[in-house]
């Protein structure tokens, strides 16, 4: 593991940790912080780049936050634990899927772009994603 790799998997454990004491449970803030090492993990050993990695997953730790957060807003205190959770979780996959496209997206467009200019080639333009016929 590199030291990055170590970094990410250090955010990722604080960060669920965290959440889950903000979403008020000590045993969440355990859950959540062993998620985020797991993730960390998994996504060093799948060779996942540490600042992607920790992107995303305090994109899903805080897309948790807002869902609970609107849901305890709506309901009386107390009342809607159950609601609160099931938000919590589903904003988390939802923010989870959508700040890693947004992060695969990204990546892949600089990639490109520095395979460009390490050629020597002209960098590709906004909009010209096809490379233009030159003959």
């Amino acid at each position: 593991m590199r030291l990055s790799d170590i970094a990410a998997a250090v955010v990722c454990t604080a960060f669920g940790a965290l959440t889950g004491w903000l979403l008020g449970s000590t045993a969440l803030a355990i859950v959540l912080g062993g998620v985020g090492l797991a993730v960390a993990v998994g996504a060093a050993r799948a060779n996942v780049r540490p600042a992607i990695t920790m992107t995303v997953f305090v994109g899903a730790m805080a897309g948790a936050l807002v869902g609970a957060s609107i849901v305890e807003t709506i309901c009386l205190p107390d009342s809607c634990v159950a609601l609160e959770t099931t938000a919590a979780g589903v904003s988390a996959i939802a923010a989870f899927i959508g700040v890693g496209l947004v992060a695969a997206l990204v990546t892949r467009s600089f990639d490109e772009y520095n395979e460009h200019v390490a050629a020597g080639r002209e960098p590709p333009s906004p909009g010209c994603e096809a490379e233009p016929n030159t003959e």
